[in-house]
């Protein structure tokens, strides 16, 4: 718990950056396929980062490594083959949001060890495998709602880890004083 609260900051830079992506793709809701690929291949490079040093860090366990290595080599695979990416961009969104939603929930679970009633992550996790399974019942949704499915995506998985790093600071402050004692 307290590694838990010592790094809620990785949370919440996590967090940041997928409202600030996302509200990106809100207010570009037509970008050239390119500029929706390169923007998708950031966020992915950026979050599986995050999530990949969490873990090295040994604050996210085995869950967070591959979720991490997932995300990162999604976001290498978008730079080293965009045309490649940009045809299958919404079958590698779809499965990314999939993956990426299950090991979230698995390590909410985990979570719920250390933190009573943690809701938060395992939010982003049902928000992720239920943005991935509409994706796949509606491919015929186009560009236009591809853009506005990830943004959608980006933000709400933002703000639940948003709520979790600030959950995780709160809890660390309240456990402070009793360790000091």
């Amino acid at each position: 718990m307290e590694l838990l609260g010592r790094y809620w900051w990785v949370l919440a830079v996590r967090g940041l950056v997928g409202i600030v992506f996302g509200t990106l793709f809100f207010l570009w809701p037509i970008p050239s396929l390119a500029t929706l690929v390169l923007l998708f291949g950031v966020w992915a490079l950026l979050d599986g980062c995050a999530a990949f040093a969490s873990a090295l860090g040994g604050r996210g366990g085995v869950y967070s490594v591959v979720e991490g290595i997932f995300g990162v080599a999604i976001a290498v695979l978008t730079f080293w083959r965009p045309i490649l990416t940009a045809l299958t961009l919404y079958s590698i969104v779809a499965a990314w949001a999939v993956v990426m939603g299950i090991f979230r929930i698995i390590s909410a679970v985990r979570l719920r060890h250390v933190i009573a009633n943690e809701l938060y992550l395992g939010l982003s996790g049902v928000t992720s495998v239920i943005f991935g399974v509409l994706m796949v019942a509606l491919p015929a949704a186009g560009v236009l709602a591809l853009s506005w499915f990830i943004g959608s995506l980006a933000i709400a998985v933002g703000v639940l880890l948003l709520g979790l790093s600030l959950r995780l600071r709160r809890l660390s402050a309240a456990a402070s004083p009793l360790r000091a004692r």
